[in-house]
């Protein structure tokens, strides 16, 4: 069963599109995926279920899943699946960037780069961390439980 939340959209200088992620729905269920097109979270009980609806809602909306970040180490604990709506252009430029709500702030642990996209993590502190090209199965120090926003390049 899936819960729907609404996302406020942000947008920043630059080409980016940025989301702010909200809601506490992720306290409940703890994988959801984000589409930024659509500006809509869902939210459900385990892994399986979100990644095969964000590669359905990916199928029947023209998005493609762009990365997925996870509260621990070895892609464990909670996720959250982001959808963009097109592949990532390597144009230079970060195309997509998610800040992250006060649930998912300085808890990602690991990351699953996927399409096209690449993924920058990015610190409270300033810099940047990446790209990830792949997956990272264990974020150095530098990032881990640091990250506040989610670039996509």
């Amino acid at each position: 069963m899936a819960a729907s939340l609404s996302v406020a959209a942000v947008f920043t200088a630059g080409s980016a599109q940025a989301v702010r992620a909200q809601g506490t729905d992720e306290n409940l269920r703890q994988h959801c995926v984000l589409d930024v097109a659509s500006q809509q979270r869902t939210c459900y009980d385990d892994l399986s279920a979100a990644t095969g609806a964000g590669r359905r809602s990916a199928d029947t909306s023209g998005s493609v899943i762009g990365a997925t970040v996870f509260e621990d180490a070895e892609y464990g604990g909670a996720s959250l699946t982001i959808t963009v709506p097109r592949p990532c252009p390597k144009n230079d430029e970060v195309d997509f960037a998610l800040d992250l709500d006060d649930h998912w702030k300085n808890r990602i642990s690991s990351v699953q780069a996927w399409s096209t996209c690449w993924v920058w993590l990015y610190p409270d502190s300033g810099g940047r961390a990446g790209p990830y090209k792949d997956g990272a199965p264990r974020l150095n120090s530098g990032i881990n439980d640091r990250t506040v926003t989610v670039g996509l390049s």
